[in-house]
């Protein structure tokens, strides 16, 4: 007998549908396991190979869970609602009903083909009234609760597809569907209240089992800040009062910082183009004129383009009125300008051009004030606070003592007991300025008596224990510059000269000279000459807050001047489209009552027959034109009324859709609270990356306000998830028919077979990673699906397998049973073929080692061991049979010490079994973290082994 695919794999998906072997009951007595794939939208152009790879992935895990005698549920359906169907249907000019209809029979013949364990009698498609009715229920209550509101606010707006869109489906500004770039367009729309969520999005991202790259990426996205919130008062600069820096209106402009401890450098402020505040203060500002037109220049900029790095700033002054620092009680000039964003805290900026980069730009450009407040901490490595001995607070000088005419410094060199090189400097007295002080030690210490004061150019903080005065030291360091005049000078003190001595350097031998860390800022900023510092440290000029940590003074500022807020970079979800193939708002509008829901009776609202279906671009869905459906009676009060127009974005339906496979029949609720609590969680979800600020943060949203309402009985939808890489074309690219390097799954299938090709996907590259898919694996995958096939003819009743073997058995059974787990299936492939070819170097072997090899092997290949199972008179399937279980006293054997290196580098070491295979020890080096991070996104030219001792990996 020959190993035919086509033949076996016909044969078993025939067998399992008559004999519905993967049916789920909801048998509430047994472990249940729950394990879903991200639903796909049902394209027209159909599967290619690498869409399969996460369905593989999961029906693995599922047909193991299964062997492992838990309850497995695998469900599937289609996300068919939205802008991708309806785009297909419009381009192939058939209507969106009809297209989907069309394409999910295409997907589930693709489907069937690889052999997969989905419970069809579970299907689920959102463009279901039956299915929707309950997206709109939910929305019902959400709009109760005050989670659903209408507003009026400019939105994302995509001229090509003619439809609003939330932040999520942005990519760098443009549409993430067709790459056009969006415009900001004032619109009514409806919106739902994820920021109320945003805190419970945020924390409870610790109770996930998700990769890290996932959790941070969900975090980045809410943004969370903690900061202040602080008003600055408006005053008008024609202003007949003269109450010193006191208002002379009610206006205030409110601002959002993390950073109140700078309050005192504020020097101006900035609102957004949009910020509403501007047109309120129009009567007050005496050049509106000007900052009209530069707000509307700004609306036709997008977002990147205004907070691009490097791009040049621009603003208006709002001339005509200032507002107070509440802090310093000066006034400070007010500006519009775009480089600030109405979405963020709100719209209105302090300005601290000194420790803010984007400020400090501006303020350059527009010769605005720029005043540090903050400096940072430079402790001593050469002589560190001592323990034990009291810290005594100085305020001191660091002079820069420059000859003009040579372009030399004179520094300090300090006896070689101290070890110190600094700038000229030392302690201020208490009836000095920092001028005389500067004055002053510079004649001390050099003898120079006729400098010029330049100017003084920053201030740091240092510590350290002073040697010379035996205290510890916690100083303020102001950095000041002076020129030498004229080479008179005085004797130095013989005290002073026994200290140090003057040296006279270049400018380029300064920094390599300086060794002690204040000398050495100070030295940098001067050379830098821009006073911009964004770090921690220490206030300064900033009255009683002087000398507390940053992190002190944001908390007493933020008590004394403001107000403790948090703000989240999370906007509101714009959750109406302007487009016909959607769920209907279940909104009816009455001039009486308003916003009414429809009675819920009444659910669901079905989506209307329509023969034209193409937007309409004027901001109204094509909806508004049938007559009929819209005007309706209000609910309320009887009277006239009309129905809400917009329909839901196609993410409505796909955030909940994971319940509904639980219990997809019920008219009478969303999900059976018995069959959910049974089921829920999800235990393990598999789906791309590139869902994790849309899809994963919507569904988290949606679920937790179903939990809220009692209609679920856990908190997180997704108790583990993970994310795929990418199958690429064999050039490298994306598949894509634009490239021409689109591969059919359904080609492959019929040359090679369904099970070489679900083997060779799991075996391509590690799963959570990108690999090109090339024909040449998939026959090298069927290969070794022929050698377990040809290993039958070695069975014999009296075979005994020896002892290495017999380890190497049991080392595969917990190897593949933890891969799995694990998605580690590239390994568990490769242990596999290992155990296959050492069975195949056996004279004979029994029959409960081959069938052990079989079961282990079924989830990866599901119709060739269905087969062979059988042949060796199984009556029941494979998967009903139990997961072979390990002697923990057999797994043991003589073990190893392989260092890895890269490029000759040790980075890694592992303990393996002496006998392992040179195949063996390369997958287990590069499957390890540590290898991983070293060679992550690198091309491998090379691997070298010296078996039993080194693995070196040349990239």
């Amino acid at each position: 007998m020959i190993y035919d695919p086509k033949t076996i794999e016909e044969k078993w998906r025939s067998i399992w549908r008559d004999e519905n072997l993967y049916e789920t009951k909801d048998d509430f007595k047994r472990e249940k396991y729950y394990v879903l794939d991200m639903f796909p939208y049902p394209s027209g152009d159909g599967l290619h190979v690498g869409h399969p790879k996460g369905y593989i992935a999961t029906d693995i895990m599922a047909r193991q869970k299964m062997m492992e005698g838990k309850n497995v549920l695998h469900p599937m359906g289609w996300d068919a609602f939205g802008l991708p169907a309806e785009n297909y249907a419009i381009k192939n000019k058939i209507h969106p009903d009809a297209a989907v209809k069309k394409n999910i029979i295409r997907f589930k013949e693709q489907l069937e083909k690889i052999g997969f364990t989905y419970d069809w009698s579970r299907e689920v498609k959102t463009t279901d009234p039956s299915y929707y009715k309950w997206t709109q229920w939910t929305f019902i209550q959400m709009f109760k609760k005050g989670l659903a509101y209408e507003s009026f606010e400019p939105i994302n707006w995509c001229p090509s597809c003619k439809t609003g869109l939330a932040n999520e489906d942005l990519e760098d500004g443009h549409c993430e569907r067709c790459g056009t770039l969006v415009e900001k367009k004032p619109m009514r729309q409806w919106v739902l209240k994820i920021t109320d969520y945003a805190e419970r999005l945020l924390d409870d991202l610790e109770k996930l089992d998700w990769p890290e790259s996932i959790k941070e990426s969900q975090r980045n996205w809410i943004g969370r800040s903690v900061g202040a919130e602080i008003s600055f008062p408006v005053r008008t600069t024609d202003s007949t009062d003269e109450t010193d820096g006191a208002p002379d209106s009610s206006d205030v402009i409110k601002v959002f910082t993390t950073r109140p401890d700078t309050l005192f450098g504020v020097t101006y402020l900035v609102l957004a183009p949009e910020n509403d505040l501007i047109n309120k203060l129009e009567s007050k500002v005496s050049n509106f004129s000007e900052v009209k037109k530069y707000i509307e220049a700004a609306a036709k900029k997008t977002e990147i383009d205004r907070t691009a790095e490097g791009r040049e700033k621009t603003g208006v002054e709002l001339k005509g009125l200032t507002v107070i620092n509440p802090a310093t009680k000066e006034e400070v000039a007010v500006w519009v300008a775009d480089y600030v964003l109405n979405d963020y805290g709100t719209g209105a900026v302090m300005a601290v051009p000194a420790h803010d980069e984007r400020d400090y730009q501006f303020a350059k450009k527009y010769n605005l004030e720029i005043k540090q407040v903050i400096g940072p901490y430079c402790a001593s490595t050469m002589s560190p606070v001592r323990e034990g001995i009291k810290i005594v607070p100085r305020k001191m000088i660091n002079c820069i003592l420059r000859n003009p005419k040579t372009d030399e410094y004179a520094c300090l060199k300090w006896r070689e007991d101290f070890g110190w090189t600094t700038l000229i400097g030392g302690g201020i007295e208490a009836d000095e300025d920092v001028v005389t002080a500067g004055l002053r030690e510079i004649r001390e210490e050099s003898g120079y008596l006729n400098v010029k004061f330049v100017k003084s150019f920053g201030t740091c903080f240092g510590g350290g224990y002073a040697t010379h005065k035996k205290e510890n030291r916690f100083s303020s360091n102001v950095g000041l510059l002076f020129d030498l005049v004229t080479d008179k000078k005085e004797e130095v003190a013989e005290k002073e000269q026994a200290n140090h001595k003057i040296k006279w350097l270049k400018r380029d031998e300064v920094a390599t000279f300086l060794n002690v860390e204040s000398s050495i800022y100070l030295w940098e900023l001067f050379l830098s000459n821009e006073n911009l510092y964004t770090g921690e440290g220490y206030l300064l000029a900033s009255s009683k807050y002087d000398d507390l940590t940053t992190a002190e003074a944001r908390t007493k500022i933020t008590k004394d001047l403001g107000k403790a807020v948090i703000r989240y970079k999370l906007r509101d979800w714009v959750f109406s489209r302007q487009r016909y193939w959607g769920e209907p708002i279940p909104i009816i509008h009455c001039e009486k009552c308003g916003a009414v829901p429809v009675p819920e009776k009444d659910l669901p609202v079905a989506l209307p027959e329509v023969e034209f279906y193409e937007p309409s671009g004027t901001g109204e869905s094509p909806l508004a034109n049938i007559t009929d459906w819209v005007n309706v009676k209000c609910p309320k009060c009887g009277q006239d009324g009309k129905r809400e127009t917009n329909t839901m974005p196609q993410w409505a339906g796909s955030s909940w859709y994971y319940l509904r496979y639980i219990d997809p029949n019920n008219n009478e609720a969303l999900v059976d609270k018995k069959k959910e609590k049974y089921w829920s969680p999800v235990d393990m979800y598999v789906g791309g990356a590139e869902h994790a600020t849309r899809h994963l943060i919507y569904a988290r949203f949606w679920h937790k306000f179903l939990y809220d309402i009692e209609a679920v009985s856990h908190d997180e939808p997704f108790k583990r998830y993970t994310n795929l890489g990418l199958i690429l074309a064999a050039d490298g690219r994306k598949m894509s028919k634009r490239w021409g390097n689109v591969i059919n799954p359904d080609d492959i299938i019929a040359k090679y077979g369904a099970d070489a090709f679900r083997v060779y996907e799991m075996f391509l590259s590690p799963f959570t990673q990108s690999a090109s898919f090339l024909e040449s694996g998939v026959a090298a995958a069927k290969s070794f699906l022929n050698r377990v096939f040809i290993l039958k003819d070695k069975i014999a009743d009296n075979a005994e397998l020896n002892n290495e073997t017999i380890t190497l058995l049991n080392q595969t059974i917990k190897k593949v049973g933890d891969d799995i787990n694990n998605f580690k299936f590239n390994t568990a492939v490769s242990a596999l073929m290992i155990l296959s070819n050492a069975l195949a170097d056996c004279e004979s072997i029994d029959v409960k080692s081959y069938s052990i090899l079989l079961q282990l092997l079924a989830p990866l290949a599901p119709h060739i061991t269905e087969e062979l199972w059988q042949s060796h008179g199984n009556k029941e399937s494979i998967f009903k049979s139990s997961w072979p279980k390990y002697d923990e006293k057999l797994l043991v054997s003589e073990l190893t010490t392989i260092v890895v290196q890269v490029n000759g580098k040790m980075r890694d070491t592992f303990e393996i079994s002496s006998s392992s295979s040179e195949e063996e020890i390369k997958q287990t080096a590069l499957d390890r973290p540590s290898t991983q991070k070293w060679i992550e996104q690198k091309e491998i030219k090379k691997i070298i082994i010296v078996k039993g001792k080194v693995i070196n990996i040349v990239i």
